[in-house]
């Protein structure tokens, strides 16, 4: 049983470490696509959560509850400024909607 327990902590580790490293390289293209819509200081702050959590998965003995809190960390830092990036693109599209709809009403 205890064989048992041993092989489900790897698996759970494991399957954790994907799941971290696939949050990562989304994070990284992320990055990418909105570096124009997102503050310096998000950015930064999302690639310092990046490497802690890379670098944590680097370790041969990676702590699972470590691993999965770091990605967490990510995560919630990524949704936040995913969902900023957003509603600025959407506030300044809304704005030179009402702009065109201006210049229009003046013909």
């Amino acid at each position: 049983e205890s064989m048992r327990d041993s092989d489900q902590k790897k698996k759970d580790t494991v399957q954790a470490k994907n799941e971290a490293e696939t949050l990562a390289y989304q994070v990284e293209k992320q990055l990418t696509e909105l570096k124009d819509k997102m503050s310096t200081s998000d950015a930064d702050e999302l690639k310092k959560l990046m490497e802690d959590l890379r670098t944590c998965l680097a370790a041969d003995d990676a702590d699972l509850d470590d691993v999965k809190q770091k990605t967490k960390d990510l995560q919630e830092k990524s949704w936040k400024v995913t969902q900023q990036a957003y509603q600025q693109g959407s506030d300044s599209s809304s704005s030179e909607e009402t702009k065109k709809d201006d210049k229009e009403e003046k013909k």
